[in-house]
């Protein structure tokens, strides 16, 4: 999506991506750039890539900013359902806590 010489875009990363971090590729108007994400990574972070937006009239490029979107396997992975039924977190999170009743 364009905003103005800035470029938006929602990026699909597998759930081990999310976790442990590491190199992704990023599509551009002039080809694939490595981006690093950081281990623990949430749908719904929006990270920038300066300058790799659209063409401005000045010379410069806008930005393109990314949004991170986890996405499961279409397949059920019988591994990571096992580990999940029997996982419990140290402090028990929700990650809904801060929404309104």
């Amino acid at each position: 999506m364009e905003d103005g010489d800035d470029i938006r875009i929602d990026l699909p990363i597998s759930l081990k991506e999310a976790v442990l971090g590491g190199k992704v590729k990023v599509p551009t108007p002039t080809g694939s750039v490595q981006m690093t994400l950081k281990p623990n990574a949430n749908t719904g972070t929006v990270l920038r890539l300066k300058g790799k937006g659209l063409p401005k009239r000045n010379g410069d490029n806008g930005d393109l900013f990314v949004t991170l979107k986890i996405v499961l396997a279409q397949e059920p992975d019988a591994e990571l359902t096992e580990f999940v039924s029997q996982w419990q977190p140290a402090d028990s999170f929700d990650p809904r806590s801060n929404l309104a009743a």
